[in-house]
């Protein structure tokens, strides 16, 4: 268990560290004479022909819709893996975290819609400042916390965990425009098909890749964001061959053992570098002082900590859940300033949320001033918190 959960963070550390930089780069190349070219690299038209069957995507919307589906896929299976197998398999410890997702969602939607209304056009951005980004978050604490406590990091991710599956529940409810009803019942048959097999325990990944992709496919043309295919198929995926079979490799173990660095150390940095461009002269003061930037700015920063820091004191005034062991609330409270970085699942969210360019381009100036700010403080906070351990 303990060499499964380091090996996860190990990953992820690195992961996050591939993501500053690609977003650094990515904001590098959009402020110099590279900027065409990097337009042109997201545009990239890749098409796929089988038969009379065609499907025509850019670089960038294979990377968003297609390889994204893998990110959502391996949040599925580890949150199947911790509720089922792991260290919150149990009601009891899941509660901590699963009270903190839910005040993280709640309070940050509160305040950005508080900011953004009554213009239609800025509420579409309400589901932008709930996500939290699991890698940067390991990636700092390895970085400037090192040594912290390990239920620390595994409260991380399991909050993590929670706080992005509640948002994928929120794009398929609330993100789909249309739907397409032949395609659509393609894709339940694929979910039925799924069902048996998960039923029968069946223990080769062939079969699930192949329904799985074309699930993905039938969402696509459905209306349906594909990337929910991940979050279906994860979902059937076996936790074991057989429920007697303790010590089996199961294949859940082994997709994720396969597509882990894969996921983390490529689709990700690619996805940060493909959408974090800005701009800085297409910017104004203006900008940051919009209803979007503020509000996704503020949703983060103010709104995540609220909210997680809040429910989690009524939770243990309630006697519903209590702070990991060894943590101190002041340690506590700069893990939660810390949720407010939601850089890379925010902006996802805020793609699928705004077409105008400028409405983008406040999205995404919001999304890395509030992580950046929630960041830095939360770091301060940290530091703060070991070494006055009794002030």
């Amino acid at each position: 268990m303990k060499k499964r959960i380091d090996s996860f963070i190990n990953l992820e550390v690195l992961s996050g560290i591939l993501l500053f930089i690609s977003m650094v780069l990515a904001l590098w190349v959009s402020n110099t004479d590279l900027y065409d070219e990097y337009q042109a690299l997201a545009k990239l038209p890749i098409g796929l022909s089988i038969g009379k069957f065609t499907l025509s995507k850019s670089l960038l919307k294979w990377v968003n819709d297609g390889l994204m589906a893998l990110f959502f896929l391996i949040l599925t299976l580890e949150a199947k893996y911790h509720c089922t197998e792991g260290d919150y398999s149990s009601l009891k410890s899941l509660r901590l975290p699963l009270i903190c997702a839910i005040g993280g969602v709640i309070v940050p939607i509160a305040i950005y819609l508080l900011i953004a209304t009554p213009n239609e056009n800025f509420m579409r951005g309400w589901a932008v400042p709930i996500a939290t980004d699991t890698a940067f978050i390991l990636a700092i604490l390895a970085i400037f916390i090192p040594n912290v406590a390990a239920s620390v990091r595994l409260f991380v991710v399991a909050f993590s965990i929670i706080d992005d599956v509640i948002a994928v529940l929120i794009l398929a409810l609330f993100y789909t425009p249309f739907i397409q009803l032949v395609p659509l019942l393609i894709s339940i048959i694929c979910v039925l098909a799924l069902a048996v097999l998960n039923k029968s325990n069946f223990a080769k990944l062939w079969p699930y890749s192949m329904i799985g992709i074309i699930l993905w496919v039938g969402l696509t043309e459905t209306g349906i964001h594909g990337t929910l295919a991940g979050v279906i198929l994860g979902s059937f995926i076996p936790v074991r061959t057989h429920p007697e079979a303790e010590e089996s490799q199961s294949p859940l173990k082994r997709l994720e053992h396969h597509l882990h660095p894969f996921v983390a150390l490529t689709v990700l940095p690619l996805f940060a570098f493909l959408n974090s461009e800005i701009a800085f002269h297409e910017i104004s003061l203006g900008d940051f002082f919009a209803p979007i930037t503020t509000g996704i700015l503020f949703g983060l920063f103010i709104g995540k900590q609220l909210g997680v820091m809040t429910f989690a004191y009524i939770g243990a005034k309630l006697n519903l859940c209590k702070l990991p062991f060894n943590i101190s609330w002041k340690m506590f409270y700069g893990i939660s300033v810390l949720t407010g970085i939601g850089f890379t699942f925010s902006l996802f969210i805020g793609v699928l949320s705004f077409e105008d360019n400028t409405h983008i381009n406040q999205m995404k100036l919001g999304v890395m001033l509030g992580s950046f700010l929630s960041a830095i403080v939360g770091i301060i906070i940290l530091k703060y918190a070991r070494s006055n351990p009794a002030a």
